[in-house]
């Protein structure tokens, strides 16, 4: 991903083939905008107890990851109270990691991450998809941020000139525009354009909008304040 103005931690599942364990599991609508993002992701995080690592063991377990925040802990709690070293040594579980994590697109949860934040990114991005991701990566998952998320996504479109010239038709500029250049120039009226790149650069420049780009080719636009 980029916002230019166009014109790793351990791999669980490698480890469990040492004889360690480890479970697998992990629904999503992007927003709405003149090309739907089809794409679905499932965010989900290995939880791994940080006692067992350190003597050796790999424990710990896939859990999805958009849940209200209790459930989130509760696994955490419960794959910390199996913990294989605590059971031998009667040493006390209470640290854990995010060893793996997936389908969380664009933005990265550190191995240490507050879970809080993680599952509030994880909800965003199983209702609204991997726009949403991109808005977290955006503002590093500021809380205030996540929640303007709403307010401010614009849409998904093949280009910034696209949005620029869907906003003209959904506002009506377009056509007042038009009504205008037939009052003054007449005839002249067909054969003017507007420059609809270098208008959307100096929103994106003026810090009115932001614009991310996708991997698979197209833009997302937010409004920079809700």
């Amino acid at each position: 991903m980029s916002e230019n103005f166009p014109g790793g931690e351990t791999n669980p599942e490698a480890l469990a083939a040492s004889g360690n364990e480890a479970g697998t599991q992990a629904e999503a609508r992007t927003g709405s905008s003149t090309e739907q993002d089809l794409e679905r992701l499932h965010p989900a995080i290995w939880i791994g107890s940080l006692l067992d690592y350190n003597n050796g063991i790999l424990h710990g377990d896939w859990m999805d990851a958009a849940r209200n925040d209790e459930d989130v802990q509760s696994d955490v709690r419960a794959i910390l109270g199996r913990s294989p070293t605590a059971q031998e040594t009667g040493d006390i579980a209470e640290e854990w990691g995010i060893f793996d994590y997936e389908d969380f697109g664009d933005w990265r949860p550190g191995e240490y991450e507050d879970l809080t934040i993680v599952a509030a990114v994880a909800r965003g991005i199983s209702e609204h998809g991997p726009a949403f991701a991109a808005w977290a990566d955006l503002h590093d998952a500021d809380p205030d941020m996540l929640m303007s998320f709403k307010d401010c996504y614009l849409g998904e479109y093949d280009s910034p000139e696209a949005w620029a010239k869907s906003w003209l038709e959904e506002t009506g500029s377009r056509e007042e525009l038009d009504q205008l250049l037939e009052e003054k120039v007449g005839d002249l009226a067909p054969y003017v354009r507007i420059d609809t790149g270098a208008w959307v650069q100096d929103a994106y420049l003026s810090g009115d909008i932001s614009i991310l780009h996708k991997d698979s080719g197209g833009v997302w636009v937010f409004r920079t304040n809700p």
